[in-house]
């Protein structure tokens, strides 16, 4: 988006947004003043300090220190989930192979029986014992009467009890007669004995309550009535200080030490992992695991090759060839010691085959390339082609080639500059690593290919795979780059020169387009194939106490290609460092949110978004009706370098939390460093896409990149590249290397995890004020000005296909005109609340109600049910991937593609019809979304 001044954003924005410093000379390097932005990065050490420091209004619930069961609630600096259960972990997955694929009856052990309980809660008793386990004898104990025989053995007794039989309704007359004659000295014996009902009845029902035998709205463990509010820069405060450094190391480290692609053993242990976690916390109000059946693909080392065929003469005319090459699809190990766990390199989803074809090097497969391809009368048909990623997703490569009449694609990861060095010397990604990828067409249809619009629930119906418009159907590889350059090399004089097409990792002197003439490929890959194979979601809750179906959900995938680290148990760590802290707000505090706060770990979104795609699928109803936000952390910390992509209505609310943090390697605030940064639009491939364009969810991803990329999606992106250049202990600060000094929280590994830190506090921080503040604090200016810049930027993209904007326009008017009134009424309400504080009156809350229902419903609005056309999916009129986005290499120029795709589409068609026709039926939208904000 174009830069704008502060000045100017100001008169704009519901809430005020502090401008960035004006000093930008700030030296490099860590603060030696104590101000209390930068004093933010060194948390407490110890329990004792972190009570001390609690904000003013912050009180410690000391009754609450244990549960309704009797059970010790969890302190903040011990929680009960890391150590020993990461290293029973670890001594349970040694003992398998994690590449396993989880067959439907395994899984079984999620969900223990009530019996199997029983046993294994004996067994472990026993096994804490020692080494001895003796097995416990069956004993038969003998019938026990109490009263046979009694009156012959002891008749003293059955007299007396006989004696009181025959006496009991002269004795139970006296007693209460005489109860009688002391009540009437007080008063009307039967108005005493009814308030004396009345109260035990009182003193029963609290007691009950109390004791959450019957839980009901805003009770459970470790919580006590009534729930308390806290001011929200307390709160915030309080969740700086309380980020522990070690717990984050303890996670990544436990998370990522092993590989976890989804539907395999190590996935489940994972998740498993996370659950206990979570459960151990004893703070949440619910914590389950919810399964999915999807359609998955598994890589076979054994059904997947790829030999380079060159001429070797003529037999009968025709042109012979011989191997002259033959790939080496794995990868060095990454990790000492688990090069038998680390998975094989494949496409995910990818179809099976086993072709041969001329070779075809066609730069990134895009739509230009592909045209260009056409302009040197390279034939494509039967070919098998090589691209690298980068520029569009993978899955875009694979079907534009497929549509071209290639029978292969295979796939290699370049450098993001010829000046980058190398992993493990550098960032970049190490020549003979392979990254893998998904086939999946995500811009058709996020999801299981096979339940489009559904969710893939164990019983729900299937469309078959003919019928997906998900999947692609030719085999597809990823190879590394010291295998591709064989390939690459052996088209010099083939075809046409394009220098242009150069990569920049060394080792082929001359790039050619390859022809029918030259040498060819053969291509075997056959994946193991899963119609209906298991994937898990860990879902945890904190019920809201006001406008409970109002959802704030924050959320990170689990599953990874390999180890992960950053992609994406990074994103995982910072979730659960959240959750803990706010769990403790709950249990420790007698905290609650006014709006219920989800923390979701996904499944299945290497693939194609699939654990995320279906929980919304199958939760629409209510996300539909109450989703106020998502925050979702993918490739959380892989460098230095803030990045936000989301929905516009979240802009100042990301802004102001940069205010509070600070970055010691820059020695400034994260949003003196932002500057005039806008936030970008929604990305399409990230776990955002279901919740903005398919729920109406204003959505945002969050995390810190490094400007060269990092070798995601390989075994190299793993502990140690983290701690060396993911977040590390010194940063690169303009041309100086900066390493921290002084006192500054480490883990025991002795990495700060800076970043991590960061990233945890800024979630913190927008999810308190999301699911806490009285009136949402959505912008609506940010999202009128956005409007413009994606109205000008489709202009500028149909270039000669003139289109007429001004419908847009006046919309985007209207937008800024309800975005002033709805800034208007906050603030008169804020006016009168301020002096009826701490309450409010019925009528007030009322209206407070209704205008955040009123914001939150905006975003759904704007979603057409029939949704984009050939891509109905897709619902949101605004934000939705485009279904071919352009991208121009060598001027790097980059449009909103996830902008009006319907629009885009039809410019790309060439009906320019259709594209107004669009782009006046979306203004129409728009300007009935914003009429309804405020009327």
């Amino acid at each position: 988006m174009p830069d704008t001044t502060d000045d100017e954003k100001a008169g704009l924005y519901l809430y005020s947004v502090p401008p960035p410093y004006a000093d930008d000379e700030d030296e490099a390097g860590p603060s030696s003043m104590g101000s209390s932005a930068s004093s933010n990065i060194n948390a407490p050490s110890t329990a004792a300090e972190r009570q001390s420091f609690l904000p003013r209004g912050l009180v410690r619930h000391e009754p609450d220190s244990t549960d309704g069961n009797g059970n010790t609630s969890i302190d903040l600096s011990t929680p009960r989930s890391s150590t020993e259960s990461a290293a029973a972990l670890q001594r349970e997955i040694v003992q398998m192979d994690q590449m396993d694929i989880i067959e439907p009856p395994q899984l079984n052990l999620l969900r223990p029986s009530i019996s199997s309980r029983v046993v294994t809660s004996i067994q472990k008793r026993l096994s804490s014992m020692g080494r001895f386990r003796p097995r416990m004898p069956r004993i038969k104990f003998p019938r026990i009467t109490l009263f046979d025989g009694m009156s012959q053995r002891f008749t003293f007794l059955a007299a007396i009890f006989y004696s009181i039989s025959l006496n009991y309704h002269t004795i139970t007359s006296t007693v209460s007669n005489a109860f009688n004659k002391r009540l009437e000295s007080l008063g009307n014996p039967l108005l005493i004995k009814r308030l004396s009902i009345v109260f035990l009845l009182t003193v029963g029902m609290w007691a009950i309550v109390a004791s959450d035998l019957i839980p009901l709205n805003g009770t459970g463990p470790g919580y006590s009535l009534p729930p308390r509010q806290y001011g929200i820069n307390d709160m915030r405060r309080f969740f700086f200080q309380s980020v522990e450094v070690e717990l984050l190391s303890e996670q990544l480290h436990s998370l990522a030490k092993i590989p976890h692609l989804a539907g395999t053993s190590g996935d489940v242990a994972v998740a498993v992992q996370i659950q206990k976690y979570l459960l151990d916390m004893k703070t949440f109000d619910e914590v389950e695991m919810t399964q999915y059946e999807v359609y998955s693909t598994f890589p076979d080392a054994s059904n997947t090759a790829l030999q380079l065929l060159s001429r070797n003469g003529k037999r009968d005319g025709a042109a012979t060839f011989e191997v002259s090459f033959e790939a080496n699809l794995t990868e060095p190990e990454a990790v000492p010691g688990m090069g038998s766990q680390e998975p094989f390199a494949f496409h995910a989803l990818s179809a099976a085959g086993d072709v041969t074809g001329h070779i075809v090097y066609a730069n990134y497969c895009t739509r230009k390339d592909m045209a260009q391809l056409k302009e040197y009368s390279v034939k494509l048909n039967d070919s098998i082609v090589f691209c690298r990623y980068g520029l569009v997703h993978e899955s875009l490569k694979i079907k534009l080639a497929e549509l071209y009449g290639a029978a292969g694609v295979v796939l290699f990861r370049d450098k993001a500059s010829s000046d980058m060095v190398s992993y493990p010397n550098g960032t970049a990604i190490p020549e003979d690593a392979v990254q893998r990828g998904s086939a999946g067409l995500r811009n058709w249809a996020p999801g299981d290919p096979l339940s489009e619009g559904f969710p893939s629930t164990p019983v729900s119906a299937r469309n078959s795979k003919e019928n997906s418009t998900a999947l692609v159907h030719i085999a597809s590889i990823p190879i590394s780059w010291s295998n591709a350059k064989q390939f690459l090399a052996a088209l010099d004089g083939y075809g046409t020169k394009v220098p242009s097409w150069k990569t920049n990792f060394d080792g082929v002197d001359a790039w050619y387009t390859g022809s029918e003439d030259g040498p060819r490929a053969h291509l075997v890959s056959s994946p193991v194939e899963k119609e209906r194979h298991p994937i898990y979601n860990v879902v945890a809750k904190i019920e809201g106490m006001e406008q409970a179906d109002q959802i704030v959900i924050i959320g990170a995938h689990r599953d990874s290609f390999c180890y992960g680290a950053s992609d994406a148990m990074s994103g995982t760590s910072v979730m659960l460092e959240v959750a803990r802290i706010l769990g403790y707000l709950k249990s420790g505090y007698s905290w609650r949110p006014r709006r219920t706060i989800y923390f979701i770990s996904w499944d299945g979104t290497e693939e194609n978004l699939m654990g995320s795609t279906e929980w919304v699928e199958d939760n629409i109803e209510k996300l539909r009706r109450g989703g106020a936000a998502y925050i979702n952390l993918d490739q959380a910390i892989s460098g230095s370098v803030l990045r936000a992509t989301g929905d516009p209505l979240l802009e100042s609310i990301f802004l102001r939390s940069l205010n509070y943090l600070t970055d010691p390697f820059h020695n400034a605030t994260l949003r003196h460093l932002w500057g005039k940064k806008q936030v970008s639009y929604p990305e399409g491939d990230r776990d955002t896409l279901p919740f903005q364009s398919y729920a109406g969810i204003a959505s945002i991803d969050l995390g810190f990149a490094s400007p060269g990329g990092f070798p995601t999606r390989t075994c190299f992106d793993n502990l140690e590249w983290m701690n060396s250049f993911g977040d590390p202990s010194e940063v690169q600060v303009g041309s100086k290397l900066v390493e921290l000094e002084g006192h500054f929280s480490k883990a025991s590994d002795g990495n700060p995890y800076v970043y991590h830190k960061l990233l945890t506090q800024l979630v913190g921080s927008m999810t308190i004020t999301l699911c806490d503040e009285m009136n949402l604090p959505f912008d609506f200016a940010a999202y009128a000005r956005a409007v413009i810049y994606f109205a000008n930027d489709l202009q500028s993209y149909a270039g000669q296909v003139h289109l007429d904007i001004s419908k847009i326009r006046e919309a985007a008017a209207e937008l800024q005109k309800s975005a002033v009134a709805m800034d208007k009424w906050i603030k008169e309400w804020m006016d009168e609340w301020v002096i009826m504080a701490p309450t409010e009156t019925a009528a007030m809350a009322q209206h407070r109600f209704s205008r955040n229902s009123r914001m939150i419903n905006f975003e759904k609005h704007l979603l057409d049910l029939d949704g984009v056309p050939g891509r109905s999916w897709f619902k949101h009129v605004l934000f939705a991937p485009q279904q071919w986005p352009p991208a121009d290499p060598e001027s790097h120029k980059f449009f909103a593609t996830g902008t009006l795709a319907a629009v885009r589409d039809a410019i790309e068609q060439g009906d320019k019809e259709e594209a107004q026709k669009q782009l006046d039926e979306i203004s129409a939208v728009l300007l009935a979304a914003s009429k309804k904000l405020v009327n």
